[in-house]
């Protein structure tokens, strides 16, 4: 698989963004798309979506998890289909419950390229909005 940059080229910055904001409501027949759930979330994030009962609060997991997915590919400057797949970025809580990035594949080898080892990444979400930014520096 080859890595695109959007014609920018791959260029070295001493902090990297990345945002995105998404409707809940949007992802409603989503959370029981077996298709859709295996080709952008892994397992664990699948296990950890649909650890609670609450269905509504599972559309809200899933929708934070997607905008997190989401924020960390605009970081890298690059989009799904551009040499990073969906399953190269998990999202997991920490033992503390805060989001932890682990990138695998594409995404590992660009963060690298990029000289970026430090990464955050925070969600927020209420029933009907979910938003996530991820912030990297060397």
């Amino acid at each position: 698989m080859k890595l695109v940059l959007h014609g920018v080229g791959l260029r070295r910055e001493l902090m990297r963004v990345g945002i995105d904001l998404v409707e809940v409501k949007r992802f409603h027949n989503d959370i029981y798309n077996e298709s859709f759930l295996n080709r952008v979330f892994t397992i664990s994030e699948i296990e950890h979506i649909k650890s609670v009962s609450s269905v509504d609060f599972q559309l809200e997991r899933l929708a934070g998890k997607f905008a997190a997915k989401e924020a960390v590919l605009k970081m890298l400057g690059v989009g799904v289909g551009n040499g990073v797949t969906w399953l190269e970025i998990e999202i997991l809580p920490d033992h503390w419950g805060k989001p932890k990035l682990s990138v695998s594949g594409n995404a590992k080898k660009m963060m690298k390229m990029l000289g970026l080892n430090n990464v955050d990444v925070s969600i927020s979400h209420t029933s009907s909005l979910a938003t996530a930014i991820c912030v990297a520096s060397e």
